[in-house]
C-alpha cells in the first residue's frame, strides 16, 4: 500500500463538476471541501491533483492525518 503525503497550498485547486456532483450525491462534499486547498502526486497518472479525486478512485483506501493510503500497484 502506498503512502501519499498531502501538500497544503494557498490557491484553491480546480475540481471538475462531475467529481463535485458525485461527492454531493454521496453526501461527502461538505466533509471534503477543505481538500480544495491541497495537492497530492497521484501515482496512477503521475501528476499533481486534488485529493478530492481520490475519494472516488477505486484504489483509495483511507486518509489519516494528511496521508492518503492508496492501493495502486507499485
Amino acid at each position: 500500500m502506498r503512502h501519499i503525503k498531502v501538500i497544503k497550498t494557498d490557491k484553491t485547486q480546480r475540481v471538475s463538476k462531475d467529481i463535485t456532483a458525485k461527492l454531493k450525491e454521496l453526501r461527502l462534499l461538505n466533509r471534503v471541501k477543505f481538500m480544495k486547498k491541497e495537492l497530492i502526486l497521484c501515482p496512477m497518472i503521475d501528476q499533481e491533483r486534488s485529493p478530492m479525486y481520490c475519494m472516488l478512485c477505486e484504489y483509495f483506501s483511507r486518509r489519516i492525518k494528511g496521508i492518503i493510503y492508496c492501493k495502486y500497484p507499485e
